[in-house]
C-alpha cells in the first residue's frame, strides 16, 4: 500500500496558483490535481486537457533555495522523461529568481511562483506571465499647476 502524505503549506498554495493559472488559459481544463505518495519523484501531478487532448504536468515545489531548486530540477525531468505519453515538467517556487528561470529554460522546464510569474509550454499553448508590483511615487514628482 502506498503510504499518501498530507501536503504542506506550501505544496497547497502551489497547486492552487497552477490551477489559478491554468483557468486563465481558455484552451487548458483542469481535470484534477492529485498529490504523490511518498517517495515519488514529484509533489503533484495535474492532469489537464489542451485543446481535446490528455496532457499531464509533474509539479516538483521548491523554497528558492539554489540547492534545493537543482535537487527538485533532476527529479522532475526524470519523472518526465519516464512517463509514457510524456509529460510537462513544472517547478514552482514563492518567488522566481533569474537564476531561477534560466535553470528552468535550460532543462525545458515550466516555471511558476506564488507572486504571478510563470513560463509554461503545455502541449501546443505557451503560457507567459509577469507579474507587475505598484510603484512607489518619488516625493520629487512633477506638480502641475493651472
Amino acid at each position: 500500500m502506498k503510504a499518501m502524505r498530507v501536503p504542506n503549506e506550501m505544496e497547497s498554495r502551489a497547486a492552487e496558483a497552477l490551477d489559478a493559472l491554468l483557468h486563465q488559459v481558455s484552451s487548458i481544463k483542469t481535470r484534477d490535481i492529485r498529490f504523490q505518495p511518498v517517495r515519488r519523484r514529484s509533489d503533484f501531478v495535474a492532469s489537464v486537457d489542451v485543446l481535446g487532448r490528455n496532457h499531464k504536468l509533474v509539479c516538483n515545489v521548491a523554497d528558492g533555495d539554489p540547492n534545493h531548486v537543482r535537487e527538485a530540477l533532476n527529479k522532475l525531468t526524470n519523472c518526465a522523461e519516464s512517463k509514457k505519453t510524456g509529460a510537462t515538467p513544472v517547478l514552482i517556487t514563492p518567488k522566481l529568481s533569474e537564476q531561477t528561470r534560466a535553470l528552468c529554460a535550460e532543462r525545458r522546464v515550466g516555471c511558476l511562483d506564488l507572486e504571478g510569474n510563470a513560463r509554461l509550454t503545455v502541449d501546443e499553448v505557451f503560457i507567459g506571465k509577469r507579474s507587475v508590483h505598484s510603484v512607489k511615487v518619488h516625493d520629487h514628482a512633477v506638480r502641475y499647476q493651472a
